[in-house]
């Protein structure tokens, strides 16, 4: 969903910021020590695509039924740059996010980085808060919108459930060792 993906790259660029703490707060490269290449890849291999084939997909649900022109990209450019768009904001929001805890513990600003880190990971639940139904039901915005609602549930849409369930087991595998990997590998490059 657009409104988790978003700060939710913001929220991921923080958390890696902080298992790789110790190597950060010694490089005085900023955008191109060893660290920013495979953080870079990650947004790009990792956590965008996943966005994106949810939003191809499902276009609706992945904007929470906000919009209705979401749904029509084809022989709609400005629709079609809006993918783009949200594809690229995840990977830019995601490194800038990085960088930015990078700066913060070169100035010594490490209790900033872990709030930033807090309150990205809140932002990224809200919309769960605010909007609690939305993500269990699965159509288009005018049968989400309907009086009756016309959509399906979460578990009864096939279609839907496998290809979420492949796809956010994928972003929580690479997700989960690319930590693992950045953890281990920034405190032997630190040393």
């Amino acid at each position: 969903m657009i409104q988790v993906d978003i700060p939710g790259a913001i929220a991921a660029g923080q958390i890696y910021a902080l298992l790789s703490n110790k190597y950060l707060k010694n490089e005085g490269d900023r955008f191109t020590h060893r660290l920013a290449g495979p953080v870079s890849w990650y947004f790009a291999l990792f956590f965008a695509p996943v966005g994106m084939l949810l939003i191809i997909g499902w276009p609706a649900w992945e904007s929470m039924y906000w919009w209705e022109w979401i749904e029509r990209p084809a022989f709609n450019p400005p629709v079609a740059f809006f993918y783009i768009a949200f594809y690229l904001s995840m990977i830019i929001l995601g490194n800038l996010s990085y960088f930015i805890a990078h700066t913060l513990y070169r100035n010594g600003r490490d209790g900033t980085v872990k709030l930033l880190s807090v309150l990205s990971v809140v932002a990224t639940l809200l919309p769960f808060i605010l909007w609690p139904s939305t993500w269990y039901h699965i159509g288009t915005y005018k049968e989400f919108h309907a009086v009756l609602k016309e959509t399906t549930t979460l578990f009864n849409t096939p279609s839907f459930f496998w290809s979420w369930l492949v796809v956010m087991g994928y972003f929580v595998v690479t997700s989960v060792i690319f930590g693992i990997w950045i953890k281990r590998f920034s405190v032997k490059i630190a040393e």
